[in-house]
C-alpha cells in the first residue's frame, strides 16, 4: 500500500491529474462506479482507471477496462484523495479525453429531440437535464458559451454517467443555432413562467429544440425572440417556479410520452 504523500507513486498520480487539464489536454475526471460503470460501457475514450486497492475493490470495472485495453491501477487512499476532487472519494476514479462533438456534425445528423442550454450555470441543474435527456431519449444536446463546462467535476458527478449515452456540443453560440435549427426544420421551444403556451397542449411530436435559460432569468429577450413558442408550466399558486432541472424533465417526458402516443 501506498501511505506517505512524498511516495514517488503519489507525485506521478499528482502528475497524471494535472496533465488532465480539461482543455489543454482534452482530458477530464470521471469519478465514481456509476460515472466510470457508464463511462466504460458505452466505450468512452478512457485512458487509466484508479480504485482503491489493495485487491480489485471493483472488479467489473476492472475486467471492462482490462478488456478494451485500459490500465488499472490500484492505489492507496492517500493516492485517491490526491486524484479525486471530493474529499471523500468512492473509490473509483478514471481519466477520460474529452467527448464533446462538433455542433455542426451533430446538426447534420438532424436530430428529432434536441435541447438547448442557454446560460445554465449550475453544475446540478445541468447534470440533472442531461440525465432526462438521456432517460427520455433526446437526440442531442447544445450547451451554449454562458452555460456551465460539461467537463466540471461536479457536473461530470451529477449526470451520473449519463454525458457518456448523449452526442452533445459545447461552447455553440446559441443565436447561430437557433437560427440552424430552424432551417432544418425543428420548432424552437422556450421554457418561460409566463409563456402564453402551455406544455402539453403543443405539438411535441414535431421535430423539436428545447432551449432552457438561466437559473434567475431564465431564456434573454434576444433569443426568445429567436424561438416558434414559449411555453409555460401550470402549476399551484403557492409555487413561483420550478428549476430550471426539473422544468426540462417535465418537457422532456411529455415530448416522450406524445411520441409514445402517437
Amino acid at each position: 500500500m501506498i501511505t506517505s504523500l512524498r511516495n514517488p507513486h503519489i507525485q506521478a498520480a499528482r502528475k497524471l491529474v494535472k496533465r488532465a487539464v480539461r482543455d489543454g489536454r482534452r482530458e477530464f475526471l470521471v469519478e465514481g462506479p456509476n460515472g466510470v460503470g457508464q463511462a466504460l460501457e458505452s466505450g468512452a475514450p478512457i485512458t487509466i482507471v484508479f480504485t482503491v486497492g489493495p485487491g480489485d475493490t471493483f472488479p467489473e470495472h476492472s475486467l471492462r477496462a482490462r478488456a478494451h485495453g485500459v490500465p488499472v491501477l490500484a492505489v492507496s487512499e492517500d493516492v485517491m484523495r490526491a486524484i479525486s476532487s471530493t474529499t471523500s472519494p468512492a473509490g473509483i476514479v478514471a481519466v477520460s479525453r474529452f467527448v464533446d462533438r462538433d455542433p455542426v456534425v451533430l446538426l447534420k445528423e438532424s436530430p428529432g429531440l434536441a435541447v438547448v442550454l442557454a446560460g445554465v450555470r449550475d453544475p446540478g441543474n445541468a447534470g440533472t437535464i442531461i440525465r432526462s435527456c438521456a432517460a427520455a431519449g433526446a437526440d442531442a444536446v447544445f450547451l451554449g458559451e454562458a452555460t456551465v463546462d460539461i467537463y466540471n467535476p461536479k457536473f461530470v458527478r451529477a449526470t451520473a454517467g449519463a454525458m457518456f449515452n448523449l452526442p452533445f456540443a459545447r461552447n455553440v453560440e446559441i443565436r447561430w443555432l437557433l437560427d440552424e435549427l430552424g432551417s432544418l426544420g425543428l420548432q424552437r421551444v422556450a421554457a418561460d413562467p409566463v409563456g402564453e403556451a402551455v406544455y402539453d397542449q403543443v405539438d411535441f411530436r414535431r421535430r423539436t429544440a428545447f432551449v432552457l435559460g438561466n437559473e434567475a432569468w431564465g431564456v434573454t429577450e434576444e433569443l426568445a425572440s429567436a424561438v416558434d413558442a414559449r411555453v409555460s408550466i401550470p402549476m399551484s399558486k403557492s409555487v413561483e417556479s420550478l428549476n430550471v432541472g426539473m422544468a426540462a424533465t417535465v418537457l422532456l417526458f411529455e415530448a416522450a410520452r406524445q411520441r409514445r402516443v402517437r
